[in-house]
């Protein structure tokens, strides 16, 4: 609200005339909903300016000329001190990517591959945007903007820090709001003076957003005390390490020939005792858009919360000293949501929505006694979790034990198709594509330097959503075709 009272603000105040603008940038770049809520409120087009703006500076003009744009080409030609730079510029890009060598990726990656979840991510996403990333450590041009503060590493900095004071005071049953918000600004307080030096040079603009940030931060850490408060489970660690000499061993899978392992953390891992055993959960907390999705996991893409759960079903008793089951993976927002309501919208419908936006996402174990002990009552406000008429629980969070072995199973598939891919020199552009707002191309930092569709190798990897049943069906079927 406080966003488009400025934006309004703004666009009111010209009294002769108002331009807005957006620069298109190869597709890369999208104009801002301002810009095309304007030309439909108006009807007006957007004129294209075209590329004259460019013409004005170097460096914009001999990008042009490097993408065939005839006449900044002929202005370098002409100069020698540019000609043999714009010439291997063109070479170069009509090179074709084609693949690494064996031995080349050998000494690139090595015959044991060392990868982080975010890695198997950004490689299950494109392999090409890998390899530039990972392999020649391409770094993006960084341009020379004013950054603002950086809220995912706060948020995850409160969070950490209120869990910790609220369970060694005895735990959230026994704290209210008040409570929270005291925890919440002595942290905040704490963060401004060791991470951000008590504002120390920071614009009075810095200042503002952050203010208004630690107020997200506060209704964050009271929504999740409030979770935490009805539930059974509590939490055990707090950026758990899984590495070599960590908190915890890595995830490693090997075919026999090779092995590839993972390192890497978790924000928090919750557990419960039950009958002898200790049932846990992880936690990932959201600042972005984020949602967990079985048809991402079914083509390799948002794992890493799920390689952690099966790291500590595995080897989570060296730590916690007791059989581990594996209860479950949850994706936690951890911004606010600004909703998007009708104007006649009453209390009711603005309440409505505003708890749906703090539902988690993820996966369940389906028992009873678990789905209790994660959120009491029989309208849980959090967990993703219905109860119908017989109380019986529903949703398609819910998995048994048998399909976590599905996914356990098919994440080393994923894991060691990757490490196959990887020595075997695959660099091909094969950007996952799900609709025009999620591809891998959108945000791409390497999107200039691949000439997708270049080479006879390049592909779109579609992802379609699939229905839960329809991915647990194609999880099966490439066991039994793989023979396992």
């Amino acid at each position: 609200a406080r966003q488009m009272n400025t934006i309004y603000s703004a666009l009111t105040q010209p009294e002769e005339s108002l331009t807005v603008s957006f620069c298109e940038n190869g597709g890369s770049s999208r104009p801002s909903f301002i810009f095309t809520g304007i030309g439909q409120i108006l009807g007006v087009k957007p004129q294209y300016v075209g590329d004259d703006i460019k013409r004005e500076a170097i460096s914009p003009c001999f990008e042009l000329a490097a993408a065939g744009d005839h006449e900044a080409e002929k202005f370098f030609m002409n100069r020698p001190e540019w000609r043999d730079r714009l010439s291997l510029v063109k070479n170069a890009a009509s090179i074709p990517r084609g693949r690494l060598s064996v031995s080349s990726a050998g000494k690139l990656y090595s015959k044991d591959i060392n990868i982080t979840a975010t890695r198997v991510d950004k490689y299950r996403s494109c392999k090409f945007a890998y390899f530039l990333q990972y392999g020649l450590k391409v770094k993006p041009r960084v341009k020379a903007t004013f950054q603002a503060p950086e809220a995912g590493t706060f948020i995850h900095y409160i969070l950490e820090n209120v869990t910790r004071d609220v369970m060694a005071a005895g735990g959230f049953e026994n704290t209210n709001r008040d409570e929270i918000e005291r925890i919440t600004e002595k942290h905040t307080r704490a963060y401004i003076e060791s991470a951000l030096d008590g504002f120390k040079d920071k614009s009075k603009r810095f200042v503002y957003l952050f203010g208004r940030l630690v107020k997200d931060a506060v209704s964050i850490a009271c929504a999740m005390a409030e979770e935490l408060s009805s539930s059974d489970f509590v939490p055990l660690d707090f950026e758990l390490m899984f590495s070599k000499g960590g908190d915890m061993p890595p995830a490693v899978v090997t075919d026999g020939d090779s092995q590839v392992t993972v390192n890497g953390k978790v924000d928090r891992v919750d557990g419960w005792i039950h009958d002898g055993k200790l049932y846990v959960k992880v936690v990932d907390y959201k600042t972005g858009l984020k949602e967990f999705s079985l048809s991402d996991v079914l083509n390799g893409i948002g794992l890493q919360m799920l390689i952690y759960l099966f790291v500590l079903q595995k080897k989570g008793k060296i730590r916690y000293d007791a059989e581990i089951v594996p209860a479950g993976v949850l994706y936690m927002p951890a911004r606010e949501v600004i909703l998007s309501m009708d104007r006649n919208s009453t209390d009711g419908d603005i309440e409505k929505q505003r708890a749906k936006s703090l539902r988690r996402h993820g996966l369940l174990l389906n028992d009873g006694d678990v789905i209790e002990a994660m959120e009491h009552g029989s309208t849980p406000k959090y967990i993703p979790v219905k109860f119908n008429k017989d109380g019986d629980a529903q949703g398609d969070s819910l998995v048994d034990a048998e399909k976590f072995g599905i996914l356990s199973r098919h994440i080393d598939s994923v894991l060691l198709d990757m490490g196959k891919s990887l020595r075997n020199g695959e660099i091909s552009a094969d950007p996952y594509f799900k609709n025009s707002l999620d591809n891998a191309c959108l945000y791409c930092d390497y999107y200039e330097a691949c000439h997708f569709g270049d080479d006879k190798a390049d592909h779109v990897r579609y992802i379609s959503k699939l229905r839960p049943g329809q991915v647990w069906d194609k999880m099966r079927q490439k066991e039994e075709s793989d023979g396992r």
